[in-house]
């Protein structure tokens, strides 16, 4: 028998030592490859497992074959142990060499099954109601519940729940579903399966938030809504102070991160740790005015009057919080966009906030993307796209940010391109009526009238008494030849909404194209006094034969708000216009040739 060291020797002679080193090398090398992938391709689970198991059953295979190293006769032959070195004999069939070959075979399997999901494994079928595949690193994260009812407590409790979204928005390798579809499950009593369904994703973040006196208290627990198995939780309880509040929210970020094996880049490490401000004073004035902003009536002219001066608040609280800039410039936006404020008024005003939210924070998506519609407005088209791909950059899972992005490809008439980006913003965020009626508005202006219809039709069967999708279908339907169902579509939104500038005008223009003259001047009376509306009012009037005019209002139009003319060469309504030689002047100088 051997002794201890004869052992050691006859394993050294063996080369198991070797194996065992080229082995464990080519493990690790392995294991590290199928992270990689893994992370970026959005494999199923079993991948990583079923690569761990055939390392740990192929090790004691490979070992033990570099012990045996039976020689095998050839064909016919008998077999005879070979023991020593350089014997004679048929071919090693149980060699380490061998055993290793056989391992690659092994790992070009699992490179095959691979490679067939890369490409085959999502499946063209989904099972009805389940979260597609692929979607292993996706999330919903559900309104935190608020432990105190006063609308203080509830604007904070919403404004960490923002906060936590974009944090996670910012994880390129992580789908996070938007603000406005989860904001549908506040008092919801439907199961975690049951949402993860309507939602199409994999996992549910839900949590409380309960802020008393001098302290804040953070609940939160991921849940896997195949299983309704917890991923992981946490409780935070904390001194009430922004530190600690951003701390919180991104440790959040992080520990989903991980437990989805969702990439964190250096890049996003550092943003994720980043503290706008250290003034809770400021930070609530900024959670108030969002709160407001997002509430449902928060796209009135009052509503949007009151979150500015919530956000010059916070900004004369902490004259350095870039999100409240940030916050500014939209609101500025949104009031010219709606055609309450002039343009004179809004845009200089949306761009000096957005600049200096940069100044302070170049990292800030929200203010590339307000920066970027300026830029639209000043028809400085190649800077605007720079912002806009630099916002997609740092927040790749924002819906809002994709929506804007494609205002600007309407503007180049950049069709198939504007499409795309709609439908990501939908896919982002595939509950929320907003997101949903820009896809239809983008159908019908590139001319799917169907398509628009259809959209218009989804909206409608959801809220039957939306003006927005009644405006939507009506031009749509005006445009594709029913122009009955488009007028009647158009009165009833006036109806509903008769303050909303872009309502008179657009009823105006379904009347001149039916050729009811009279009531398209009627209508128009309603808007020519407001001195807004002048594309408008343009079209209309070139929908009536009434050329000079309608170029008249053009030109007033260039002098006073270019930024309204942005999209002119790509307004299907707008036929009557481009045949005249003036049209194809105009296109050239807003830079649209």
């Amino acid at each position: 028998m051997l002794g201890l060291k004869g052992i050691i020797d006859k394993l050294q002679h063996r080369s198991v030592w070797q194996v065992l080193g080229v082995y464990l090398v080519g493990s690790w090398i392995a294991l590290q490859v199928v992270d990689v992938l893994a992370n970026n391709f959005e494999m199923p689970a079993w991948f990583p497992r079923f690569t761990l198991a055939l390392l740990v059953i192929g090790l004691p295979i490979v070992l033990i074959t570099s012990l045996v190293q039976r020689r095998l006769t050839r064909w016919g032959g008998e077999a005879t142990p070979q023991d020593e070195p350089g014997a004679a004999g048929g071919a090693r069939l149980f060699t380490w060499q061998n055993a290793i070959v056989g391992g690659l075979l092994a790992f070009a399997l699992w490179g095959v099954l691979a490679t067939s999901w890369l490409f085959f494994g999502p499946g063209t079928a989904p099972v009805p109601g389940a979260a597609p595949a692929g979607a292993l690193r996706s999330i919903a994260v559900l309104p935190l519940i608020s432990l105190q009812s006063d609308e203080e407590s509830q604007a904070f409790t919403s404004g960490i729940h923002e906060d936590l979204l974009t944090q996670l928005s910012k994880i390129a390798g992580l789908r996070t579903i938007s603000r406005t579809s989860v904001m549908r499950y506040r008092d919801t009593q439907l199961g975690v399966r049951e949402i993860a369904a309507e939602l199409g994703v994999a996992t549910l973040l839900e949590g409380s938030v309960q802020r008393a006196g001098e302290r804040v208290r953070v609940s939160v627990q991921l849940i896997d809504a195949e299983s309704d198995r917890h991923l992981w939780a946490e409780t935070y309880n904390a001194e009430l102070t922004t530190a600690n509040i951003f701390a919180i929210q991104s440790d959040i970020a992080r520990q989903i991160a991980t437990a989805l094996s969702a990439t964190l880049t250096p890049e996003v490490e550092v943003r994720l740790a980043a503290r706008p401000t250290e003034s809770l004073q400021a930070y609530d004035l900024y959670t108030r005015g969002r709160y407001l902003h997002h509430k449902p009536d928060g796209g009135t002219q009052a509503a949007l009057e009151g979150a500015a001066q919530l956000f010059r608040q916070a900004i004369e609280a902490d004259p350095e919080f870039a999100p409240a800039y940030a916050g500014l410039a939209d609101i500025h936006l949104d009031l010219w966009n709606s055609g309450y404020v002039p343009a004179e008024q809004a845009l200089p005003a949306a761009r000096a906030a957005a600049e200096r939210a940069l100044e302070l924070d170049e990292t800030l998506a929200e203010a590339h993307t307000s920066l970027a519609d300026v830029m639209e407005s000043e028809l400085r088209f190649a800077d605007a796209e720079h912002h806009h791909l630099r916002a997609l950059e740092l927040n790749p899972g924002s819906a809002e940010a994709h929506r804007r992005y494609a205002r600007l490809l309407l503007d180049v008439g950049r069709f198939d391109e504007l499409v795309a980006q709609l439908r990501r913003a939908v896919e982002l965020d595939p509950l929320s009526i907003s997101y949903r009626l820009s896809l239809t508005s983008g159908l019908w202006f590139t001319g799917d009238y169907e398509g628009g219809i259809a959209e218009a039709r989804k909206v409608l069967e959801l809220e039957p008494d939306n003006p927005r999708a009644l405006y939507s279908l009506g031009f749509a339907s005006t445009l594709n030849g029913d122009i009955e169902q488009g007028i009647a579509a158009l009165e009833r939104a006036l109806e509903l909404r008769p303050a909303y500038p872009f309502n008179a005008p657009g009823l105006a223009w379904a009347y001149a194209r039916a050729g009811r003259r009279a009531d398209a001047l009627a209508m128009l009376e309603r808007v020519e006094p407001r001195g807004q509306m002048l594309k408008e009012l343009a079209i209309v009037y070139g929908e009536l034969g009434e050329l000079d005019r309608a170029f008249e209002y053009l030109e007033r139009a260039y002098a006073e708000d270019p930024g309204s003319l942005s999209y002119i060469n790509s307004d299907p309504t707008a036929a009557a216009l481009k045949a005249d030689p003036r049209f194809a002047d105009l296109l050239e100088r807003l830079g649209l040739q």
